[in-house]
């Protein structure tokens, strides 16, 4: 028995129209289910219901149609556009195109870029192809007019803030002699001497690539999609376009069923969690992970134990360079429940030594190196990758992890947060020492707030947990809410 849809996404899988022009034809009276006017966002059985639009019966069974094309630079990647002197569609053998009513391009390559591009009229399978959540991964050769500067490269690797979000890349390094050989068979040789290198995006925004680069001051000069998921361009040539075979369909539907079944199996989540100094994250991270079985990294650790070390070898705090090389010495580890919470200096344990008003007061000054927090990048995101974990830290969803599957950032008041911090300590009943703790946090505040690399900053699409006159109790039981609920979206996709 099919599953009742949308009546814009029985269209669209049908491949009558992409869903926002569906919905067009919804409004504009022009869509019928058995023999009544279809209204927007109706649930359907496509195969069941009788479905027609301009009278025409839908036909849910058309022959699937699945397509690959090397796009050549100067072609618009949609299926009209008045105002393109060639658009993919016309690359598409008059054979092809006769056999179904409509095929589309899955997801888009500007209209200077050039590579792998996929057709279908399978609505639902380009949304697998698309679609985060799927895995599906594009790699890119990127020809650029000068070698990156290292500065330029860390940046990149880093992640480049822009509206949407931050930009993230994968992988960045120099094209091999063996890519070259297949990329000119491809699009031939240069006029000009271009220097080639490789990357990967699991993400979708606008001209991504281009707008990285450019921000960081060595322009795209050639942009090229050479693999989709498990799908290379090796062995075509720029204007080609061939059904995908039996083989290669189902290994591109592996990608996306390994996902599912991750998800499945309890993968979890991957969750960041923000916040300023003081506002909860260690405690509340850890308390809701023990709730949900999952793992629990309290970054600040990380940035405690190396202010530790250095001021323990006397190590100078304004010398980044010498503080990353101690980075090596530090290592996070489990306690009993799988909390990150445990530091280790050359296999000794200074876990307790690290929550002094020493260690406050200076910590802000070591994490705002940038050598510093690239050195302990890598440690962090390693931790993060098998998923299932809660994440805390001060740019845990902007810089470390910016494609968490939930991000969160607590929001308190720092008045409540001084508070806090002088029951914590025994001091409640200490007005002066209450207002040393509050004057730190400020100060605190504002060296994560200005410092230039990562910022303490709300992150791109973060839900705001407000715990201001909250108990303990009432905003763990908060943020377990939220990520169980982020949870059965996630399932549902």
């Amino acid at each position: 028995m099919s599953e009742r849809v949308r009546i814009h996404k029985a269209l669209a899988d049908a491949g009558v129209a992409s869903r926002r022009r569906a919905e067009q034809l919804v409004i504009e009276g022009r869509v019928s289910v058995n023999g009544v006017a279809a209204g927007i966002g109706q649930l359907v059985h496509p195969s069941r219901d009788a479905i027609e639009v301009d009278g025409l019966a839908l036909n849910s069974s058309q022959e699937r149609v699945y397509l690959v094309m090397a796009k050549p630079a100067g072609v618009t990647s949609t299926v009209s556009d008045r105002h393109a002197g060639r658009t993919v569609i016309d690359l598409v053998p008059v054979a092809l195109r006769r056999r179904v009513t409509r095929v589309y391009p899955v997801g888009r390559l500007d209209r200077d870029s050039e590579g792998l591009l996929l057709l279908t009229n399978d609505g639902g399978w380009a949304q697998r192809m698309l679609h985060p959540s799927h895995g599906v991964e594009r790699e890119y050769a990127i020809g650029l007019e000068r070698l990156l500067e290292p500065d330029q490269q860390r940046a990149l690797e880093h992640g480049i803030e822009m509206e949407e979000g931050i930009a993230r890349l994968f992988g960045l390094r120099r094209q091999t002699v063996t890519e070259s050989r297949m990329l000119a068979g491809v699009i031939g040789g240069e006029t000009k001497p271009v220097h080639w290198y490789h990357a990967t995006l699991r993400q979708g925004m606008k001209r991504q690539l281009r707008r990285m680069f450019a921000a960081v001051g060595n322009p795209v000069r050639r942009l090229v999609r050479v693999r989709f998921g498990t799908l290379s361009l090796a062995g075509m040539t720029l204007g080609d376009v061939r059904e995908l075979t039996t083989a290669e369909l189902r290994q591109l539907e592996q990608l996306t069923r390994r996902r599912a079944a991750q998800r499945e199996a309890g993968r979890g989540l991957i969750v960041s969690l923000d916040g300023p100094g003081g506002s909860g994250k260690s405690t509340v991270g850890a308390r809701a992970a023990t709730e949900l079985e999952y793992r629990f990294c309290d970054t600040g650790v990380l940035y405690r134990g190396l202010t530790w070390l250095a001021v323990e070898h006397e190590v100078d705090l304004d010398d980044p360079a010498a503080l990353a090389r101690l980075v090596p010495q530090i290592e996070l580890a489990p306690d009993d429940n799988q909390r990150y919470v445990r530091l280790l200096v050359d296999g000794r344990e200074v876990t307790t030594e690290l929550h002094t008003a020493a260690v406050d007061r200076e910590v802000s000054r070591v994490s705002q190196h940038a050598p510093v927090r690239e050195a302990l990048l890598p440690v962090q995101r390693r931790l993060a990758a098998p998923g299932r974990l809660i994440m805390a830290g001060r740019d845990i969803g902007t810089v470390i992890l910016p494609d968490a599957d939930l991000k969160l950032f607590l929001e308190v008041s720092v008045e409540e947060r001084a508070r806090r911090r002088a029951r914590e300590r025994g001091l409640a009943t200490d007005v002066r020492a209450q207002e040393q703790i509050e004057e730190d946090l400020r100060r605190r505040d504002s060296i994560d707030s200005s410092r230039e690399a990562g910022p303490l900053r709300v992150p791109e699409g973060a839900t705001i947990v407000h715990t201001e006159g909250n108990t303990l109790d009432e905003t763990v039981a908060d943020v377990v809410d939220v990520i169980r609920r982020a949870e059965r979206n996630e399932r549902l996709q």
